[in-house]
């Protein structure tokens, strides 16, 4: 399970609310609100006018749950199934799996591997999910083949509405097959959009038959 956070700061002042940006994270790495009355606000859109607006006609502590319970504040990245499609792949898995391995050295058919991520709010709640299923093919030693074989979203938080799947793609790149998807997500309050992200899980698969995920935007 790998967890990143990209923040930026919303700092509540005295005289008012005082939004401040702050630089993105790296994936992996962590980013916590510190001192008093600051609040983690995530996504691209996180300083939207839309936002702004709304905040600004909440309490104190009103703006302060809303942030911390409707607002991503971490992205949960899970590995899913993986699935051998072919005879070949079988095979390989069965001979990895006698020398007591996971994946063969010089696998060869066809596989599918699932990668999950969530939006997670300051309070740990899921606010929504997605996934990519990706496919390869590898010879032995190359991979021969990758597409995108399944994908999608969804959310049962209140304010929240998945509106699909916007970008994919697929293809082999550096002896790697590799499928990504990006999908839209969108948060009303006060009878506006105030946030829409747009995340992405990618699939890479080896020649070996092992796979991995990431939160890349592309192949």
């Amino acid at each position: 399970m790998r967890r990143f956070r990209t923040a930026t700061v919303a700092t509540i002042a005295a005289a008012g609310l005082v939004l401040a940006a702050a630089p993105s994270m790296a994936a992996g790495s962590g980013a916590d609100a510190g001192g008093g009355a600051t609040s983690v606000v995530v996504g691209a859109d996180a300083l939207s006018p839309e936002l702004e607006s709304y905040l600004a006609t909440l309490s104190d502590a009103d703006r302060d749950a809303f942030i911390a319970s409707s607002l991503p504040a971490e992205v949960v990245l899970t590995q899913g199934a993986q699935q051998p499609l072919d005879a070949a792949a079988r095979r390989s898995l069965s001979a990895a799996s006698a020398s007591g391995r996971t994946v063969g050295i010089l696998a060869t058919g066809c596989w599918t591997a699932r990668q999950n991520g969530s939006a997670r709010s300051g309070l740990g709640n899921t606010l929504y999910t997605y996934y990519t299923v990706g496919g390869w093919c590898s010879s032995g030693s190359t991979v021969t083949s990758a597409w995108l074989a399944d994908a999608g979203g969804e959310t049962s938080t209140p304010g929240w509405s998945y509106q699909g799947r916007i970008n994919s793609g697929s293809g082999v790149v550096s002896n790697t097959g590799r499928a990504y998807s990006q999908h839209r997500f969108t948060l009303s309050a006060g009878g506006a959009t105030v946030q829409s992200p747009t995340p992405c899980v990618r699939v890479t698969g080896t020649s070996s038959g092992s796979a991995s995920g990431s939160s890349s935007c592309g192949i």
